[in-house]
Formats: C-alpha cells, structure tokens, sequence
C-alpha cells in the first residue's frame, strides 16, 4: 500500500462564481489532504465575481481562466488534459472534503486492477450515494466524518455509475476510454456516460461507504430550476440515443431487497424480470456475494449493461419462464409487468418456479391513483406504456388465482390540497373509504407459497382423513398461518374455521377455538351456525355477556332448546346481579352494616365483578341519595389504591350537584394527595360551610403553591 500512496492525484475543480463555496472547498483540501498526494487544477468558466481574481492569487494551483462558459465536460477535459497525475479526481466546487477522504478513496481504487473508479457517499447527491446525517453545522460535520471515514473493504459497493461531485478514476483508465463526451455540455448526464464507458472497458465501479464528504448540491444552478430541469431533460434524450437506456434502467429497487428474509451467508438464487441495467441484481450480489442472479429484461441496450455481471434473458418474458421449468429460484422480482400477456397463465408458471420457501417481490403502479384518475377526466390516456393494478387486481391475481399467500404495503404519494379535495369528493361518492387507494401511487408486493403440508393437512381434516394425526401437523403452525391458508386458499372457509374450532373443543385444546370462531364471525357476522357455536362456546367459558350477545342475534327457528335454556339462565343470573348491586348500594346509602357492605363493594370493583357502567347505572336509578353514595364508591375506591375507579364516581357526584360540601371535600382532598393543588384549591374554596380541619388543608395547599411558585 506505500506504493498507492505516494501516487499524485490531480483534483480538478471547474468554477464559475460562487467564490465563498470555492474557497471552503480549497481550504478543507489543503487542510484534509496531504500535500505530496495531489495538485490543483481550476478551470473557471468566466466568472463575473472576484472569483478569477483570487484564484491568480494563489500559488498552489494551476489556473485555467476560460473566456466564456464552457460548460463542465468541456472544462473537465481541460484540466485532465494538463493533468499530471496518476489518477484524475473530478470534484464539484460545493464540496467540503473531510478527514481521510482522499487516502481512503485510493485505498478503494488500488484494491484491484479491475476497479476503474471511485466514489464516495454524501449528505446530498444522486443514485443512491446520499446517507442519513444529523450534524447541523460544520464543525459536527467534521467531527461525524472523522468517526466515519475508517477504511473498511466491507463497505465497499460496486455501482453501475458513480456522480460526478466527486469521481476518482484512474488516469490509465482515461487514457483508455477517452475524455468526457461534450455533447453534454454545459452538464448533466456526462457523469453517467462516462461510468458505462468505463464499465464497458471492463472495469468495475465502487462506492465508498467508509468515506463521507459534505456536499452543497447543485450550487450552479439553483439560480435557474427551470432551465435545470430543461436540460436534464434534453441530456438524458441525448444519453438515451446514444447508449439506449435512460435513468430509470439504473434503478436499485431497495424497499424490495430489503423485503428479503435470508441470512446474507446464505446463496441464493435470484431472478428479476425487468432487471433493466442490473442495479438491484448488483445490490443483491453486494449484499449475498455467493449468489447465482439471473435477469430478463426487453430493453435489449439494458440487457446488455447488466449482462456484464449476471445472466440475462433478452427474449420475450414467458418464452422464458417455460424453458426455466425446472429452475427453482429463491428470489423472484417483478419490476416490469409491460411485456406479460397472460397475467393468470405467467403467475402459475412464475409459482412453479419459486422454492418452497421462497419469496415473489414486486412493485406495481396503482391505476387507482388520484393523478392517473384525473389525467383520464382530462382525456388522456395514463396507461399506454406501463402495466397498472389495482388493489381489488392485486389480490385477484396473486391470492385468487395463483393462490399466494400475500402481503401489500402502500407506498403513499404527497398530494395538493386539490387533490385530496377530488378524493373525499370521490370517497363521498363511493360506498366505502378509498382514500388510501387514490393516495397510493406504487404497491409493494411479497408473495409466498403456502405450506403444501400445511394444506395437505386442512385438506385431510375436511374429508375426514387421519383426523387426528393432521389436527397434531397442525400443531407446528402458528394459528394465524392456518386461518390465513384457509381463508385464502379454501372457498368454505366459515365451514373449515368450525369444523376446527369443534374438533380442538372436543379435544380440550381451547387455546385456538375463539380465534376459529372470531375469524368465521368477521367473514359474515350473521351466519347462523357462527352465531350458535360462539355463543354455546362462550357460556360453557363462563363469558355470560358475550355469549347473550350472539345467540341473542339467531333468527327464532334457530335458537333450539339448548340456546333458549342458555338464554334463559343469563337473564335469571342478570337478574339477580342486579338484585345483589341494589341491595349493596341502598345498605350503603343508609350506612347498614357499613364496614361490610364497603368490603363487599371493594371485592366487586376489585375483582370486576360489577363494571364501572352497572355501579354507575344502578345507584343513578335506584338510589334517593347519589351524591352521597357515590361519594362513598369513591372514597373507598381511594383508600385502597383503586384510582381509576375515583373521579367518574366523584365528578359524577359534582355533576348532579356542584354545590354539595362532601363531594367538593372530597375533591378537594383527593386532588391534593395526588399534586394537584391549584385545581384542589379551586373546589375547596366553593365549600360553604368550611371547618378548622378544611380551613387547615386550604392553609396548606397554598403554601405549597407559594413554594412552588418560588422554585419555579
């Protein structure tokens, strides 16, 4: 590594105004940088600031004063064309560069002679290259990249293009491949060009995730967005012609390759139909380095691109998928759905091909969204070159069709207060809310096979085969697996969920019997045998209340005998808990047996015998004096540490009378205890007939709102 060290990098940095930017970047250069590794090369593009004047002055950097704007390829090859340096680093004049950047950056490029350039990550740039940072000036900028810039081999990344802020190349790599192409002055897309130049040479591409420099952004060019977006526009037409690809072929899918559930020392095979440039197959590779990736891909340009590291299919997308019949693959991706003719036939086939614990990603653009509903109303046509699903289309075709256990995650778009206007104008016009469906722009989708024992054995059960051994299979499963495998893959669902729910009764495990019941009364609340099974299995569960709710809802012709002496039986028992509460309350109200009857009552309010509602209900309608008896519940609530059961009594009590003393005592007092004193004082002071011991509790209460206020 001594020999990489003593190389000379020459940084060439083009300008063009923006002087105190320059003057930032230079200064962390010469003070981050060793003076013997590199020279400086400024071309500046006919400022109209004092910037050509300060750059004469300085007696470290080679100038080239330029007479006109000649746009950033142009500049760039003049620098490199003077350059003596081993290795040519491109570097935008927005930049703070950091501790270790540059030793680092050609630790990376010299690892391997295949490597033809570098670059680092950043707070803000294109490509995927930008990190989360929560410095907030530039000293805790230096401090955060002086912890992150630690050269490591490990986070090293191979890309399919670098940014041009900041690109180290090789100077042999240059002399290889030529200059920046100019047909992309005055910028924009001249970094992309060069990148596949250099990995069509043959070379790889990486991005050093150990190196950290701060990044202005777009300094140049914020004083024209407009114009900036014009000729973004008009390079990457210029890109597309020439190479035939444009930006999107170099997507990293990451909200998908982060969906996958393997271990990263596991080898895994992948294959992504509509894989583009290979992006996301390369950060599958980065991430699982023994992995065998396959793609197939229309765009023949992009094919190209990713078949330099991975397999790549050009032909059309179901030829395909027949002649891999017998490859079984870990992973499948869908990114592109334009191509697939036979959406049914080609999910069947795409199942086939899935390992038995594999996994389908896909994202897909919702036809639903509010902007492709609105384009429609304008009469144009949305729809023309890319595949679109619904929600409702989603679940047909993955869980109805081809049979996929299914997870779908909205990914939400920001929307004009115009917008979300039109949508509840929608949703007001519709018979449900489907507002989330207008705001989803992209669904992300992961697809799995259900388990064939676990089907084989719900099967079993149905046709009354090996009854017992398949309710014991079933036993490995989570009960949320077997209610999702029934509900999706079983058309008598309702019926399934019964039988199970019985069977485990009858044998005595009660652990999944209510969720059975619970899942059959969400798919339709009003089937009848739903109805009755939950409301015998509730009683015989001691769940009197809930069990009246549902056999309660039986049409007359289907409450049987047993269902009427069940019904029966509550009410007498309701009847006499009602006796009980109204008995307890009036002993309470005229102190019969006090000491007893408040133990009584703390064994109801403690051990939920009696709900909070039904104490509440029977003292407002059957005793004379409220106030007091609830004064009572929750004083006695308080003196045992039942505080939740204090206030509705009490600001019951207050309610139905504000000026009773007792209850504003008790207010006051309990209040107090609890820190409350302003708020205690305030119910204190409205009693009126006030005694030593209130007069005393008043005296205390605000001194210590006095000290309070003091400490504050």
């Amino acid at each position: 590594m001594d020999e990489v060290d003593i190389l000379l990098t020459s940084i060439i940095i083009l300008t063009y105004n923006n002087l105190e930017y320059t003057k930032q970047c230079l200064e962390s250069i010469r003070k981050y940088t060793d003076r013997d590794t590199y020279e400086l090369i400024i071309i500046d593009n006919n400022s109209v600031d004092d910037t050509k004047e300060w750059l004469l002055k300085q007696d470290d950097i080679r100038v080239i004063i330029n007479k006109e704007n000649l746009g950033f390829p142009r500049g760039c090859n003049q620098g490199i064309e003077i350059a003596k340096g081993e290795n040519i680093l491109l570097l935008n004049n927005d930049v703070i560069v950091t501790e270790n950047w540059l030793s680092n950056m050609v630790n990376s490029l010299y690892s391997e002679d295949r490597i033809g350039a570098v670059g680092p990550v950043t707070n803000s740039a294109a490509y995927y290259t930008a990190i989360p940072v929560e410095y907030s000036n530039l000293n805790e900028m230096h401090n955060f990249a002086q912890d992150f810039n630690k050269s490591d081999s490990e986070k090293w990344e191979e890309r399919l293009k670098l940014i041009g802020y900041c690109m180290l190349i090789k100077r042999d790599v240059v002399d290889k491949i030529g200059l920046l192409d100019e047909r992309f002055t005055p910028g924009n897309f001249e970094d992309d060009d060069y990148s596949v130049r250099i990995r069509q040479a043959g070379y790889k591409l990486l991005l050093c995730k150990d190196t950290f420099i701060h990044h202005y952004g777009s300094v140049s060019w914020k004083e024209n967005i407009s114009g900036y977006g014009e000729l973004l526009s008009e390079n990457e037409k210029k890109f597309m012609e020439k190479w035939g690809t444009n930006s999107h072929s170099y997507i990293i899918h990451n909200e998908l390759i982060d969906k996958i559930p393997f271990e990263k020392d596991r080898r895994i095979d992948v294959l992504h139909i509509g894989c583009a440039a290979g992006g996301t197959l390369l950060k599958i590779n980065d991430l699982y380095s023994e992995s065998l990736l396959y793609g197939i891909e229309k765009n023949k340009n992009a094919a190209i691109e990713a078949g330099r590291f991975v397999t790549v299919f050009h032909d059309p997308v179901e030829k395909v998928i027949k002649e891999m019949d017998r490859k079984k693959f870990d992973v499948i991706i869908i990114t592109d759905w334009s191509h697939i003719t036979t959406l049914q036939t080609f999910m069947l086939s795409i199942k086939n091909l899935i390992k038995d614990d594999g996994i389908l990603l896909s994202s897909v653009f919702n036809s639903n969204h509010i902007s492709l509903i609105n384009s429609l109303m304008l009469g144009r046509n949305p729809f023309l070159e890319n595949k679109y699903m619904t929600l409702l289309d989603i679940n047909k075709l993955f869980k109805g069709e081809a049979g996929f256990k299914l997870r779908v995650e909205s990914k939400i778009s920001n929307l004009s207060d115009e917008e979300m206007k039109v949508i509840e104008l929608y949703c007001s016009l519709s018979k449900e809310d489907m507002s989330i469906q207008y705001e989803t722009y992209k669904y992300l989708i992961t697809a799995q096979k259900y388990d064939e024992h676990l089907e084989n054995s719900i099967l079993n059960i149905i046709n009354e085969i090996e009854v017992e051994k398949s309710l014991i299979e079933l036993e490995q499963y989570s009960e949320d697996e077997i209610i999702e495998c029934i509900t999706n893959r079983f058309e008598n669902s309702i019926q399934i969920l019964h039988t199970l729910a019985i069977l485990n009764y009858s044998n005595n495990n009660h652990e999944n019997v209510l969720s059975y019941l619970h899942k059959a009364y969400e798919i339709d609340p009003n089937n009848s045998d739903t109805l009755y099974n939950l409301g015998v299995i509730l009683y015989s569960y001691n769940e009197k209340e809930l069990a009246k709710r549902h056999l309660e809802c039986l049409e007359l012709e289907d409450k049987d005998d047993e269902v009427v002496k069940i019904l029966a039986e509550i009410n007498f028992e309701e009847e006499k808990r009602k006796q009980l509460m109204v008995y307890l309350f009036r002993r309470l109200e005229h102190e019969i047996e006090l000491k007893g009857s408040k133990e009584e009552l703390l064994d109801y309010i403690s051990n939920n015998i009696f709900t909070e509602q039904e104490i509440m209900e029977t003292i407002l309608n059957t005793t004379i004096n409220k106030e007091k008896v609830l004064n009572i519940v929750a004083i006695t609530a308080f003196e045992n540490g039942l505080n939740d059961c204090i206030f509705p009594f009490l600001n019951k009590a207050y309610e139905l009378n504000p000026k009773d003393d007792d209850t504003l005592y008790n207010l006051g007092y309990i209040l107090s205890e609890l820190g409350e004193n302003e708020v205690a004082l305030k119910y204190l002071q409205k009693i009126h007939y006030l005694d030593e011991e209130t007069e005393k509790m008043i005296s205390n209460i605000q001194s210590r709102i006095q000290d309070c206020e003091l400490n504050d």
